[in-house]
């Protein structure tokens, strides 16, 4: 779809911009949110309590560990 625009002394036709109004989340995506979220916050509580032979079995270091643990469940 293009629109007719004016501009210095001639017309043309450029491509129209259409901005869809905002997504409404669904109580189904808020509460899959809120699930990824507690599961994130329990993996990286578990990855804490792991001990170091067994960090070092799937190639972490335990500063890797500390370093995810201290993440925020919101971040991926």
């Amino acid at each position: 779809m293009t629109t007719l625009v004016a501009g210095q002394g001639n017309l043309r036709l450029v491509p129209a911009i259409r901005l869809s109004p905002p997504r409404l989340r669904t109580a189904t995506s808020l509460l899959e949110r809120l699930e990824l979220w507690a599961e994130r916050r329990r993996e990286r509580r578990a990855l804490l309590r792991c001990p170091d032979a067994l960090l070092r079995d799937v190639g972490l270091s335990r500063a890797d560990a500390v370093r995810e643990a201290g993440k925020p469940f919101w971040i991926d």
